[in-house]
């Protein structure tokens, strides 16, 4: 777990921690970084790591939680901008988000630890998914699995994405399998 208390002081020491534990994940398997080498890169104490965190994933799980919140301020704001008033778009705005966000992505797929995307993404919905029922015309029964297949197909989406450099462009992206998804649909060979 993490405990960041909420003063600048505290933020900071977080932000020194994180990124040195980037830079040490640039060098060496994740596995292998230990707080000794982790505080030393941050140039911070062994007490002040502790204060802040339980275990060095906790960093991760901390700039992870940290660029979901901002990924939900930015699908409010984009359903505003483009005045969306039912089944918002999901996968063009998240790739445009995560276009220049994505190093705790890369991170996470370092540290063989995308059950954190995962996490966050069922956290990010959580407050949506009331509505989600209506606006995807499903029996609450089975809203869970239909989350559990979104969150699936644009969790694998971002990572194979990033993991072939982000050559295309987000929106063209975003088209493209948006046409692809539905002649499969259509064609009933999703699944």
């Amino acid at each position: 777990m993490y405990h960041i208390k909420d003063d600048q002081r505290s933020i900071r020491s977080a932000e020194m921690i994180y990124a040195g534990l980037a830079k040490l994940m640039g060098e060496k398997p994740f596995d292998s970084i230990s707080v000794t080498e982790l505080v030393e890169a941050a140039q911070v104490g062994r007490a002040t790591f502790y204060r802040n965190f339980d275990h060095i994933e906790d960093i991760l799980r901390l700039r992870c939680d940290q660029v979901f919140d901002g990924l939900v301020t930015y699908l409010i704001e984009y359903r505003l901008t483009f005045d969306i008033e039912s089944r918002p778009p999901l996968l063009k705005p998240l790739l445009r988000y995560f276009e220049h966000r994505s190093e705790i992505i890369e991170l996470l797929m370092h540290a063989n630890r995308l059950d954190m995307v995962t996490a966050a993404f069922h956290r990010v919905f959580a407050p949506f998914r009331a509505r989600s029922a209506a606006w995807l015309d499903i029996d609450e029964e089975y809203l869970d699995y239909s989350l559990t297949i979104r969150i699936g197909v644009v969790t694998t989406i971002l990572v194979h994405w990033i993991e072939t450099g982000k050559k295309q462009p987000p929106d063209e992206l975003a088209d493209k399998l948006g046409d692809m998804i539905g002649k499969m649909m259509r064609r009933n060979q999703l699944l």
